[in-house]
């Protein structure tokens, strides 16, 4: 399910003792065996979500992990980890970190990865993020870091990539993949669906580099001090700003 409890899944913070619903047979209530026992649990909201609201009406909602003691652990450095809310039916999953250098004057570095269609998840826990995820699925600190020297941003793009979400359904997956309702097949969760269905793909190059494109503005437009447009005062200078890709992603933001 890749829905606003994703977020607390994504940092590691989902909690386990969320709302659930569950059905039980008469028997059951009396204490008798129940072989049609039936429990159906799904993810709660993710708690303790903070929002900001740019002039334009993009809307990020975030936590802050490294708070939580997830990823970026460094002793003052700031991570933040949310969704970008550019509609209501385009939900773009960010994770954002402070240099551990200079915030305030360092430069800010947009990370995406190849594919088409990568997460740039992929870059952050294993390539050149500031944590990494060992064996037992903890994070560790990364002392090579981009982040040692610039702030960097992480995207999970296009819509439909890894955490990012158009719309959510309580249903469950077919044996291909595809989206099944309530009316089709028992519900086992929560699941991203497409808005308008089975029409809001965003499946060529151009569009996908558009959408980063309004992604990235509605972010920048929400916290005006990393715009190096405007990011100009008394606590910073004007920041340079860096695209950085692998693979595939030349190609998308090439038509940027």
């Amino acid at each position: 399910m890749l829905s606003k409890s994703f977020l607390a899944t994504a940092t590691g913070l989902l909690s386990l003792t969320g709302s659930a619903s569950a059905t039980f047979s008469k028997s059951t209530r009396t204490g008798r065996s129940a072989p049609l026992l039936k429990r159906q649990y799904y993810p709660a909201d993710a708690e303790g979500v903070k929002t900001l609201t740019s002039p334009t009406n993009v809307t990020i909602r975030y936590k802050e992990p490294g708070k939580e003691g997830v990823c970026e652990t460094t002793p003052g450095v700031n991570s933040y980890s949310g969704y970008i809310d550019l509609a209501p039916n385009v939900h773009a999953f960010f994770w954002f970190f402070e240099s551990r250098r200079d915030p305030k004057n360092d430069p800010i570095t947009l990370w995406l990865n190849g594919g088409p269609g990568s997460d740039s998840l992929i870059g952050l826990f294993e390539e050149l993020g500031p944590c990494a995820i060992s064996e037992n699925l903890t994070t560790y600190l990364n002392e090579y870091s981009w982040s040692e020297v610039s702030n960097m941003l992480f995207l999970s793009q296009p819509v439909g990539v890894g955490f990012s979400y158009q719309e959510e359904a309580i249903g469950s997956l077919g044996y291909t993949g595809g989206f099944l309702n309530e009316t089709e097949a028992p519900p086992t969760g929560r699941y991203p669906i497409l808005d308008p269905v089975n029409r809001g793909e965003i499946d060529t190059t151009d569009l996908a580099a558009i959408a980063a494109w309004e992604i990235l503005q509605g972010f920048l437009g929400a916290l005006p001090q990393l715009d190096p447009e405007v990011g100009i005062g008394a606590d910073c200078k004007e920041k340079e700003f860096n695209l950085a890709t692998e693979s595939y992603g030349g190609v998308g933001t090439s038509s940027t």
